[in-house]
């Protein structure tokens, strides 16, 4: 397998850019929780053989029952963590598949689309969801981009959202990061890309916006 060319940070994914193909996966930290999972489960499983001839069977009961629940779906969040990928694009068999998400676990392939029903990948305004606060307002306005793959029938399908601080610089860095990312998927597919998300024009100086207000004067008269 060729080595990874470029890494590009996406929400909660990576989008990992090779030669011959495209992976949006979950990150290396993504490894945290299914961890974690896991060895709560095998704590529960040690603490039930440690005391099973002193506790009821009640509360025996009530240490089994998450740990069976907890353990598998755990284990299998793991394995999707290394091995999985939530959009795979392939060179190879021109191609483009999107797995299931269901729990964070990549169960089965949901779409397959072909590169030749790719009308083009875009970039829009990704909506947090916005809810009246109870307090005071949070200290960090967000901005959120998606890039999307919109087939030759109309069907739009997210490939991975950035979300950035919509303050100066990280503001700026946040959207070429999906710029980037969807730049690369666009030109990997042979689509156009286009931008429909709302691009910040620079703030002018006081000098330049007292010059533009006298040409528009001039103009006027």
């Amino acid at each position: 397998m060729s080595a990874a060319l470029k890494r590009i940070a996406l929400d909660r994914r990576v989008c990992i850019v090779r030669e011959d193909r495209i992976d949006v996966r979950p990150e290396g930290s993504a490894l945290g929780l299914p961890l974690v999972g896991i060895a709560l489960s095998l704590a529960l499983f040690a603490a039930i053989a440690l005391f099973a001839n002193t506790l009821p069977t009640t509360a025996l009961a009530l240490m089994l029952i998450p740990g069976v629940i907890i353990f598998p779906l755990s284990g299998m969040g793991l394995v999707y963590s290394i091995v999985g990928s939530h959009v795979v694009i392939e060179g190879k068999k021109q191609s483009v598949r999107f797995h299931q998400g269901v729990l964070g676990l990549g169960l089965g392939t949901v779409e397959l689309v072909p590169f030749w029903k790719v009308g083009r990948i875009e970039v829009e305004d990704f909506a947090l969801g916005e809810v009246d606060p109870r307090g005071p307002r949070p200290p960090l306005d967000l901005r959120a981009w998606d890039i999307v793959l919109v087939k030759a029938s109309g069907k739009r399908l997210s490939i991975g959202q950035v979300v950035a601080a919509n303050v100066g610089d990280l503001i700026d860095e946040g959207f070429a990061r999906a710029l980037d990312a969807a730049e690369a998927i666009a030109a990997f597919v042979s689509k156009p890309l286009v931008v429909t998300a709302a691009v910040e024009e620079p703030e002018r100086s006081g000098e330049e916006t007292n010059e533009s207000a006298q040409e528009e004067t001039r103009a006027a008269g």
